[in-house]
């Protein structure tokens, strides 16, 4: 899978999940992908606009071509790409540095066989989900179209994930286990089933944004980095 390709499966998955509250809206505008709110919104979202591979300055003379007005802007790059070189182009433009992410793939040719106890496992029925003790301060949802994965046990949730099809390939939602709880290989565990009912539901590639935690995480588990999120805002609004 080409870094382009992964951005398309990461762009219409985040537009659809965020779309479930309000229409967000993923439009290409030449070399550009913009995701925001469909207008009539009281209070819009911020605007995100995606760009692959494109230089700075090609990057922001398309978006103030397409007069957004304040947004979040976020370069992805093949992995390898110079960062500070990058944040130095974006910051002589106008823009600062808020955050960098790693985009994974995983091809599912070998997949990891990791188990915790409590065990990892699917939601498969709004009365399972109901009888989870979620002790997170926004429970997680059961989403149709979307496969939900968690550890729990009677009397708690320790962490969860979430795959999401886009076509052959699928979505890694918010993986997360609970501070407390980790380095007790529910991580793993959770990505071990989530990537073994990929699998077994025809899906071909599994892509995923990674925090620098998440970054040593997954390679461990099959998945190859192969891009670099570095997103910015304009210095001023």
């Amino acid at each position: 899978m080409t870094l382009e390709e992964a951005t398309e499966v990461f762009c219409t998955a985040f537009s659809a999940i965020k779309s479930r509250t309000y229409p967000y809206l993923l439009e290409r505008q030449g070399g550009l992908r913009i995701m925001r709110d469909k207008p009539g919104r009281a209070s819009p979202r911020k605007t995100e606009v995606i760009a692959v591979g494109l230089s700075p300055s090609e990057t922001v003379e398309q978006v103030r071509k397409a007069d957004l007005g304040w947004h979040f802007l976020c370069s992805i790059d093949e992995d390898g790409s110079t960062f500070d070189a990058l944040r130095a182009e974006y910051k002589a433009l106008g823009y600062r540095a808020v955050s960098t992410e790693w985009m994974f793939v995983h091809h599912l040719r070998e997949l990891p066989t990791l188990v915790s106890d409590p065990p990892a496992r699917r939601v498969g029925r709004e009365s399972e989900w109901a009888s989870i003790p979620q002790m997170a301060s926004q429970p997680r949802k059961l989403v149709p179209g979307r496969r939900l994965y968690g550890v729990w046990d009677a009397h708690r949730d320790y962490g969860w994930c979430e795959s999401m099809p886009v076509g052959d390939a699928a979505w890694v939602h918010a993986l997360h286990v609970h501070r407390d709880f980790r380095r007790r290989g529910y991580g793993g565990a959770l990505m071990s089933a989530l990537l073994q009912d990929d699998k077994c539901n025809g899906i071909s590639t599994s892509v995923l944004l990674a925090s620098s935690d998440g970054a040593r995480l997954y390679p461990r588990l099959g998945y190859e980095r192969i891009g670099v999120l570095q997103m910015f805002c304009p210095a001023r609004r």
